[in-house]
C-alpha cells in the first residue's frame, strides 16, 4: 500500500511491531482498535496525541483560557478603512487583503519564527478543544491533505507531500469558543445565538508541508525553497514510527467576520502563500496574498462565468494558482478544492471517474459548517456529493470507492454548495449553522461526540491506514486505492 492510500499523522497509534524473527513472529496488534480507544478516551484539552519526541524539541501547549466576557464593539478596522468603509469588490480586494495581513503581522511573524515557543495566550490567540488526540507533540499540528507532482506540474516538485495545519482564534473569535464550550468543553451548547462570531473576529491557520519520501527530507520542491522550517514529530513512511521530520510553512489563511464589507455571507477569506522570489530577510514579507473571497458567486455556474465575489492576485506564484476551484474560486495548495470525482445525474447514474477536478473553494467548503443535533453530525458533506445514511455519509464511486459521486457541475445539486448564506443559516433544514467555522462542526464536535458517547462511530476525519477505506483528513475526500 502506498503512502497516498492512507491518512497520515495519527501518530498516537502509529505503532509498529518489531521485525519478525525466523524463530518467532511478533504479536499482531490491532492498530485500528487502538485508534478507536484513543479517540474514545480523549480529553478536551489534551495537548497532543501522547507521543514523546527526543529531548530538545520543545512541545506544543494548547491555548484554551478563552475570554469569558463579550468583546467591546470593534472601533477601528484597518481592513475596512483600506476600502473606504464600503463594500469589498474585485477592484479593492487587494488593498483589503494587504491591510488584513498587516493587522496580524506581529503575532503572525512571531508564530512563524518561534513555532512552539510562540506565546499564544500572551498574544491573545487560542485553540479549539477536543483536537489534541490528532496533534503531533512538537508544533501541535494535525494532519490535513496529501498531494503529488501531478497536481503541480512544471514546478520542480520531486515527491508527494503531506500537509499539516494549526488553527488559532483571536480574542474576539475565542469568545465564541467560550459561548459554545464554556470552560470545561464537556457539554457544548450548539445554538445559533452561541455559534456566531462577533464583528472583527479573526481566525488564522498555518499549513505546514512535509515530504513523504524518507530519503528526501529537504530540497524536494523548488517552489518552496527558503520557506520557514518547522520540525514535526510524525510518521513518514507507510506504517513506520513517528520521527522528527522537517516541514515548511507554505500557506497561511486569515479570515475575518465583516458583515459590512461582505453582507451576503458576513465573512472575508484571504490566503497567503510562500513566494521564493521575494527578496527579503523577513519571512512574513515572503508570504504573499494569493487572493480573497467574500461570497460564493452563485451566478457563476458554468465555465467562463465572471466572478464578482472573488479576487486572485495575478502576481501570486504559479504553483499556488494550480489548485484554484471552479472558475478560479479561491483555494490554496493545502485546501483540497480539486478532487477525484464522477459526475452523476443522480446517485445511481454516474459517468466515468475523473481526477483532479475543481469542485470546491474556501467559502463553499466552510459554508457547509452546520451540526444536526439529532444526527450528531453534518448532514451534507464539505464537497458537492449525494448524502447517504451510513458512513461516510456521502456516495462513493469507482471500482474501489476512490471517487466522490458528484452532481453535474453547474446543476442545481452542484450549486447547492455555491450559494450565499449568512452564518446564521444552515445548509440543511434541522441543523444549527456554525457561522463558517468548519473546525467546530467537522472536527471538534465529532471528536467530542465520539469521546462522550461510547456507542458512536469514529468520526470520518480520524479514519486512516488501518481502515478499509481511506480519506483525506482535511476535506474528508476519499484517497485513491493504489495497491
Amino acid at each position: 500500500m502506498k503512502l497516498s492510500t492512507y491518512l497520515v499523522g495519527l501518530s498516537a497509534v502509529a505503532l509498529v511491531a518489531s521485525c519478525q524473527s525466523a524463530e518467532k513472529a511478533a504479536p499482531i496488534v490491532d492498530l485500528e482498535a487502538q485508534r478507536v480507544t484513543a479517540i474514545k478516551t480523549a480529553t478536551p484539552f489534551q495537548n497532543n496525541n501522547g507521543e514523546v519526541p527526543p529531548e530538545g524539541y520543545g512541545s506544543f501547549v494548547l491555548s484554551h483560557d478563552w475570554p469569558t466576557t463579550a468583546p467591546p464593539p470593534l472601533a477601528d478596522a484597518p481592513w475596512r478603512d483600506a476600502i473606504g468603509g464600503g463594500l469589498i469588490t474585485v477592484d479593492n480586494a487587494s488593498a483589503y487583503a494587504e491591510a488584513l495581513k498587516a493587522a496580524v503581522a506581529a503575532p503572525g511573524t512571531a508564530l512563524f519564527t518561534q513555532g512552539n515557543g510562540f506565546d499564544a495566550p500572551g498574544a491573545g490567540w487560542y485553540n479549539e478543544p477536543w483536537t489534541g488526540s490528532l496533534r503531533e507533540p512538537i508544533q501541535g499540528t494535525y494532519p490535513a491533505g496529501e498531494f503529488g507532482p501531478a497536481v503541480f506540474p512544471g514546478t520542480g516538485l520531486k515527491t508527494d507531500f503531506q500537509t499539516h495545519v494549526l488553527t488559532y482564534y483571536d480574542q474576539r473569535a475565542a469568545y465564541t469558543l467560550y459561548n459554545v464550550w464554556n470552560t470545561d468543553a464537556m457539554n457544548p451548547k450548539v445554538e445559533t445565538a452561541r455559534t456566531q462570531f462577533a464583528e472583527g473576529s479573526i481566525i488564522v491557520k498555518a499549513a505546514v508541508f512535509t515530504s513523504t519520501d524518507p530519503t528526501m527530507p529537504t530540497d524536494w520542491w523548488d517552489a518552496i525553497s527558503g520557506a520557514q522550517a518547522w520540525n514535526l514529530f510524525i510518521p513518514v513512511k507507510d506504517g513506520g514510527p513517528s520521527q522528527v521530520w522537517p516541514g515548511y510553512v507554505v500557506q497561511f489563511d486569515i479570515i475575518v467576520k465583516d458583515s459590512k464589507s461582505a453582507p451576503d455571507t458576513g465573512w472575508v477569506f484571504t490566503t497567503l502563500v510562500y513566494d521564493s522570489s521575494i527578496q527579503s530577510d523577513n519571512i512574513w514579507d515572503k508570504m504573499v496574498v494569493l487572493g480573497a473571497q467574500w461570497g460564493n458567486d452563485p451566478q457563476a455556474s458554468k465555465p467562463g462565468d465572471v466572478l464578482t465575489q472573488n479576487w486572485i492576485n495575478p502576481d501570486a506564484p504559479a504553483y499556488a494558482k494550480m489548485t484554484l476551484g471552479p472558475n478560479d474560486r479561491l483555494s490554496g495548495p493545502n485546501d483540497g478544492a480539486r478532487n477525484n470525482i464522477a459526475f452523476c445525474t443522480d446517485a445511481d447514474n454516474c459517468g466515468e471517474p475523473q481526477d483532479n477536478v475543481p469542485d470546491s473553494s474556501c467559502m463553499s467548503c466552510h459554508s457547509t459548517a452546520q451540526w444536526n443535533p439529532k444526527l450528531n453530525r453534518m448532514p451534507s458533506f464539505l464537497l458537492p456529493s449525494f448524502p447517504t445514511d451510513s458512513a461516510p455519509y456521502f456516495k462513493l464511486c469507482g471500482p474501489n470507492g476512490d471517487y466522490i459521486c458528484s452532481p453535474i457541475a453547474g446543476s442545481a445539486g452542484w450549486m447547492k454548495w455555491f450559494q450565499n448564506r449568512l452564518g446564521t443559516v444552515p445548509m440543511d433544514e434541522g441543523s444549527v449553522a456554525g457561522d463558517f467555522d468548519e473546525v467546530l462542526t467537522f472536527k471538534s464536535l465529532p471528536l467530542w461526540y465520539a469521546a462522550t458517547n461510547p456507542a458512536s462511530d469514529v468520526p470520518l476525519l480520524t479514519r486512516q491506514m488501518f481502515a478499509a477505506r481511506q480519506y483525506n483528513q482535511y476535506t474528508g475526500a476519499p484517497l485513491k486505492n493504489e495497491k
